[in-house]
């Protein structure tokens, strides 16, 4: 039974996922009750496992391991995502906490690993959100501003390290402000193809061949979601203000915010939700080193976003974005489901920080319930835009 059990494990490619949430079944218009099905349902029941759906939804702490998409690679990738899901008190006042392990190498020289947490203590009480990582990362880069030419594209070879630690205290139900400390690292880069201007003085960098930023962040975060993983109603909003000093060991002094604003409506009869993003983030003053400025898909984050376009496609000292999600179930016992999703993103003019030219994106993915006391879903989208079309595949919902 022990062997079976863990060659279910490896096939599924997951550990079972903690129990937070007894909304097991559905109720339909008509009365009937429906019971939801996921991933693990189908494991016992395809190698005849004898574990109760108590002992799974009693279950403290959960491991899931998956193959996915690592937020900072390019093309061609081989991702292997492990998650970690847990509770740190009661599930009525507590949200959950997540911790991200994301290993991974692609077939044009990317390696690398990444680490994100997010842990939050008894009744909300402290929130530390983390982001680490240590990459071998060629990539792309087109210049500045919101409208750069496909032809453009320049390869850039290079390594990047990143440490950003928030330790947030919240001081009001649902809200939480703290401090932390942000470093970036870029180094050994090189130019490899270049069709753009090498001696720009917006890209020191090309003749340096590296570049530090280190600061502190001052983070507000308001959240009022009660499942964080997959929220099915709610509102979200942070703001971070981040201010980088030689005095902390930056190359140079300049500061930005960011603006991250989510809101969720349930729709309990269509057992569906619809979900809207948006963010501003901005270089308030100062010189910033050329990656790390504002791109798409580098945003400081929870998620994903850009969806459809391609990483670092844009980038200036400013942007915008916007995206609705529809999400909805396909199956009857909740395993399949599906989203439609639209977003825009606009990179600022950089000389004016402008925003005049916007790259819309639209896509579809389909969803399969990984476990259904935490409603976390495995989830694969397509997204295009004018010039780009991808496959995105996580654990998890975009945002």
């Amino acid at each position: 039974m022990k062997n079976k059990f863990l060659l279910s494990l490896l096939l599924l490619v997951v550990l079972e996922v903690a129990a937070q949430d007894k909304d097991t079944y559905f109720i339909t218009p008509k009365n009937d009750t429906i019971i939801q099905k996921d991933g693990v349902d189908y494991l016992i029941q395809l190698f005849k496992i004898n574990r109760s759906q108590e002992k799974i939804q009693n279950k403290k702490i959960n491991f899931s391991f998956f193959p996915t998409d690592a937020r900072n690679a390019g093309e061609r990738v081989l991702v292997s995502s492990f998650n970690a899901t847990f509770l740190l008190g009661d599930k009525s006042n507590t949200n959950n906490s997540t911790i991200y392990l994301i290993p991974y190498i692609s077939f044009n020289k990317q390696y690398g690993i990444e680490l994100y947490p997010t842990i939050w203590l008894k009744e909300n009480s402290w929130n530390f959100v983390g982001e680490y990582f240590a990459l071998n990362f060629p990539q792309d880069t087109w210049g500045l501003g919101g409208n750069t030419p496909e032809s453009n594209e320049t390869l850039v070879d290079g390594k990047q390290i990143r440490f950003h630690q928030n330790i947030l205290k919240g001081i009001f139900p649902n809200l939480a402000v703290g401090l932390g400390y942000q470093f970036d690292q870029h180094y050994e880069l090189q130019i490899k193809d270049s069709n753009i201007n090498t001696d720009n003085p917006e890209f020191p960098e090309a003749t340096t061949g590296k570049s530090i930023s280190s600061g502190l962040s001052l983070p507000i975060v308001y959240d009022n979601r009660k499942n964080i993983i997959n929220p099915q109603r709610g509102f979200y909003s942070s703001f971070t203000y981040l201010y980088n000093s030689p005095a902390l060991g930056s190359d140079n002094k300049w500061q930005s915010v960011f603006l991250d604003v989510r809101k969720y409506f349930s729709i309990p009869y269509a057992r569906s939700v619809l979900g809207f993003r948006s963010y501003y983030w901005s270089i308030v003053s100062g010189k910033v080193p050329y990656f790390d400025l504002p791109s798409t898909r580098s945003e400081p984050i929870t998620g994903m976003s850009s969806r459809g376009i391609q990483k670092n496609r844009y980038r200036s000292n400013a942007m915008l974005f916007f995206e609705s999600e529809y999400r909805f179930n396909i199956t009857q016992n909740g395993f399949v489901g599906g989203v439609l999703f639209a977003n825009t993103t606009s990179a600022s003019e950089y000389a004016t920080q402008h925003f005049k030219h916007w790259q819309p994106a639209i896509g579809t993915g389909v969803r399969l319930k990984f476990n259904k006391y935490t409603k976390v879903n495995v989830a694969l989208d397509f997204g295009i835009s004018k010039d780009y079309a991808s496959v995105y595949l996580n654990i998890g919902e975009a945002f």
